[in-house]
């Protein structure tokens, strides 16, 4: 983004409405000389002069010096009394009369010389006094007075009213070849004056659009010398800082910054940045006249080489809101909605980093999983806000009675998670425990039911010591967790390496996957998408699974992990891609037209084969391009944002559909939100399920809803379970969504079968339908092959 430039002429008006009269520069008294109207009055007494010279040495006609007083004296004050009389009173007449008299007066001088014809010359001075006066467009009028008066003259010569140096035929050829010369002349000067008016009038029109759009745009323009003093400030600066461009004129820019910012703001336009003409984007905050400041963006453009600045021009917008939104998303990514802990993705983060301070320090390090025993008794009893109020309150305490080097997260229901490190192990990572259970034991006093005290019991896994990863600390936390709630409430138990069979289990399921595609293990369901106001279905989105030949249907998150961790997820994920279009390809066949939504791995879309994955689908089952949504996570996007870019854009050259998965989960700055070539938001389920307990939930779907419409993208709630949270959606008038108060994923046949019973997609909405069973080992092969 390049700043405006700011003419000259804009900074010296400013300049010049603030400046006091004696402080403004006092122009050269040499150019006043140089007025046209000013010289020809003063020809005047120099005419005179000269004229008595002439006749004195007997080359002019001897007439009388009284006379010759009386016409010098005669012609100023006529000349003056008409220019009063035009001045006062503009119209075409009393300018034809102004000129007339001008050229009346200079012929009776011309002529009473005896050298009338000769001194057709003077004409000329007359012409340039008037188009320099009114412009180009009266030049016919001086003309024809120019000609008229030197007619005039020479039939005076003619009548003998005038005296004559020369014979009348000589008299009359000179006449007649000044007039020529004469018009040439005025026709040149105003063919000149014209030029220079368009000029004029091209500059002025120039300088006014720069003016409006500087002065009328929202943001701020600001116009500094070389020693950083604002020489100009736009309007706009009220919004901004509610100064007046007057109170920022003469005051350096940098006494408006913050003084944390200072030093920083001063290093980027430092001497590189002075050395050459260039620009610097720069985030700091500025003073508002409140004593307030607002996070700004400024572009500052180094225009020291232009004449016309000789400075520095900073082009500054207001990003308060956007850096209060993009905290608040940052936080959300981070934290527990509910509780304000860490949630799995920070507490992943920082048992890493544990985990790296472990290994150079060889301090203890242990993870915490919490359950609380009897939180579902609460939870149906007294319901859902009780409980939420009660896991605040279990939040509260934990945080409580660590050190603040320590961390508590929440990983969603009633789970809970603590990260120790270093002095607070030192007596044992048991005692953590036993104290997690002693501030848990005392009863808890929730409104509104004050007067029944709320017991609160936790089970705890602990897993002490190094791991290879935080996934792997975590996990075997997680294993001591179910251990201790197998062994009764209450309790707390350490991991052992005993418990490695769950891994041994894990290492099993991992080999069978490694068949299950070319086993034909692998199916497809699929789950409605609709628009929310009409409720039409317009789409589907394809959710994989896997028929265990000897453990039935495995939840994706049980499988979907491994895939991606071994790399399989590529050759998985262009099956499903090639069936969904097939699938897709063979509604539309039918009659059908929707939309077909398939999530996209982060490994997927890091292979340089991807984008040619999705050609050959589209190629092998027809799918036009753009009935195909290729779904990414927020995270996925933000991995490599260039290289994703670039693999979005070539997906875009298809014509195929991007959706930004889970949106709002992840931490993703909007400068890099508006490069992804989007077409839909997908609003992730856990802000639904919030908005209608949580204002803050409500107020962040309708922040979202509107940053979709703002950048012109279509929006998609997921997880929508009652009509509550529908009526809600609708209100903010999002676009369309999914959930189990349409449906949970199905198989092709019940998608064929509600598209074939209803009018144009459409059906009433009724209670979540059941899960639809999976199909046989012997069935799966031919369901996926043929949906």
């Amino acid at each position: 983004m390049s700043a405006p430039a700011v003419g000259r002429s804009a900074i010296e008006d400013q300049r010049a409405s603030i400046e006091p009269e004696d402080a403004r520069p006092v122009s050269n008294g040499r150019s006043n000389w140089i007025n046209p109207k000013l010289l020809a009055y003063l020809m005047g007494p120099i005419s005179l002069i000269v004229i008595f010279l002439l006749m004195r040495f007997g080359v002019a006609a001897q007439e009388s010096p009284w006379l010759w007083l009386g016409v010098f004296i005669a012609v100023p004050i006529v000349n003056l009394e008409v220019d009063h009389l035009c001045g006062a009173r503009k119209s075409r007449l009393h300018l034809n009369i102004r000129i007339a008299v001008q050229a009346s007066a200079l012929t009776l001088v011309i002529y009473l010389t005896g050298w009338g014809p000769v001194l057709w010359g003077a004409y000329a001075f007359l012409a340039l006094e008037n188009v320099a006066h009114g412009g180009s467009r009266i030049w016919r009028l001086t003309a024809l007075w120019s000609v008229v008066g030197i007619a005039c003259g020479q039939v005076a010569v003619w009548l003998h009213w005038v005296p004559s140096m020369m014979s009348t035929s000589q008299g009359n050829s000179l006449a007649l070849m000044g007039t020529f010369v004469l018009l040439f002349i005025i026709r040149m000067a105003a063919a000149t004056m014209e030029q220079k008016e368009r000029a004029d009038a091209s500059k002025q029109l120039v300088e006014d659009r720069y003016r409006s759009l500087i002065q009328n745009s929202s943001d701020t323009t600001m116009a500094m010398d070389g020693d950083g003093i604002c020489t100009y400030v736009s309007p706009a600066i009220v919004e901004l800082l509610d100064f007046e461009p007057n109170d920022l004129i003469g005051q350096p820019a940098t006494a408006f910054v913050h003084p944390d910012d200072r030093d920083r703001v001063t290093s980027q336009l430092g001497a590189h940045f002075q050395s050459s003409a260039q620009t610097a984007s720069l985030q700091f905050r500025m003073l508002r006249k409140d004593g307030t400041w607002r996070e700004v963006e400024a572009v500052v453009a180094n225009q020291l080489d232009r004449p016309s600045i000789e400075g520095y021009v900073a082009n500054i917008r207001d990003i308060t809101e956007r850096k209060e939104f993009e905290a608040l998303l940052a936080h959300r990514a981070l934290h527990d909605p509910l509780t304000g802990l860490a949630n799995r993705q920070l507490i992943l983060d920082r048992a890493e980093q544990m985990l790296a301070r472990t290994r150079r320090t060889f301090d203890p390090v242990a993870a915490y999983f919490i359950d609380l025993d009897n939180f579902k008794d609460t939870n149906d009893s007294m319901g859902h806000e009780v409980g939420d109020k009660l896991l605040r309150a279990v939040a509260d305490r934990l945080v409580g009675m660590l050190r603040a080097s320590d961390t508590v997260g929440r990983l969603g229901g009633d789970e809970f998670v603590i990260l120790a490190e270093g002095p607070s192990l030192s007596a044992g990572p048991e005692t953590i425990a036993e104290r997690v259970r002693e501030v848990l034991r005392e009863p808890f006093v929730i409104d509104p039911y004050s007067e029944v005290p709320i017991t609160v019991t936790p089970s705890v896994g602990i897993a002490a010591g190094d791991r290879l990863s935080a996934q792997e600390l975590l996990r075997d936390a997680d294993i001591a967790l179910y251990r201790a709630k197998a062994a009764g409430r209450d309790c707390a138990v350490l991991f052992e390496p005993a418990m490695q069979a769950a891994a041994i289990d894990r290492l099993k399921l991992k080999a069978d996957l490694d068949s299950a595609l070319s086993q034909h293990q692998f199916f497809i369901l699929y789950q409605p998408i609709f628009e929310l106001e009409s409720v039409r279905l317009k789409g589907v989105e394809a959710l994989l699974r896997w028929n265990h030949p000897t453990r039935g249907v495995i939840s994706p998150d049980n499988f979907i992990p491994m895939l991606e961790d071994s790399g399989m997820i590529v050759d998985v994920g262009r099956w499903v891609l090639l069936e969904s279009c097939r699938q897709a390809s063979i509604w539309k066949a039918r009659g059908y037209e929707t939309t077909m939504s398939v999530n996209v791995a982060m490994r997927q879309l890091e292979n340089d084969s991807f984008v040619e994955h999705v050609r050959e689908a589209l190629a092998a089952t027809g799918l036009a391009p753009g009935s195909l949504i290729i779904e990414v996570t927020e995270s996925t996007l933000m991995r490599d944002a260039d290289a994703t870019v670039s693999r979005l854009e070539k997906l875009k050259e298809l014509g195929v559909m991007i959706a930004i998965d889970d949106f709002g989960t992840g931490y993703s700055s909007l400068a890099y939100l508006r490069q992804f070539p989007v077409d839909i938001l997908k609003i992730d389920r856990s802000f639904v399920a919030d908005m209608d307990g949580r204002p803050d939930a409500a107020a962040l779907i309708h922040t979202l809803v509107e940053l979709g419409r703002a950048l012109g993208l279509s929006t998609l709630a997921e997880g929508i379970e009652d009509m509550s949270q529908l009526e809600s959606l609708r209100i903010e008038q999002c676009d369309s969504g999914q959930g189990f108060i349409f449906s949970k994923p199905v198989l092709p046949s019940e998608i064929e079968e509600r598209l074939a019973d209803t009018d144009d997609h459409a059906f009433p909405i009724d209670s979540p339908a059941g899960c639809p069973s999976p199909p046989s080992r012997s069935s799966a092969a031919s369901t996926v092959a043929s949906p």
